[in-house]
């Protein structure tokens, strides 16, 4: 009976470590901090580098950014979702 696992290979690749940092901030603003959301990000990547899908939009943080710089609230600089849910009034205010 056929193995029904996802073959896989990892690519192993040394990068400045200002670069790396970068990277992960920018997964983590993207696509969350599940687990594997780094590989998701680097497949997606050479997916769209090498023309084998289009640019997915929609589907990221983005909107979500653009709806609170529309509204009149004020961002300082603490975590995303912390600030959403006291927006919503589900957590109370740390000020």
């Amino acid at each position: 009976m056929p193995s029904k696992k996802r073959q896989v290979e990892v690519i192993k690749a040394e990068v400045p470590v200002w670069l790396a940092e970068k990277f992960r901030r920018y997964v983590a603003e993207k696509y969350g901090l599940r687990r594997g959301a780094i590989s998701r990000a680097i497949i997606d990547m050479i997916m769209k580098e090498l023309g084998l899908q289009e640019a997915e939009t929609g589907e990221t943080i983005d909107p979500i950014v653009g709806l609170g710089l529309s509204s009149d609230y004020q961002w300082d600089g603490e975590d995303l979702v912390e600030a959403l849910r006291r927006r919503a009034k589900l957590v109370p205010s740390r000020r």
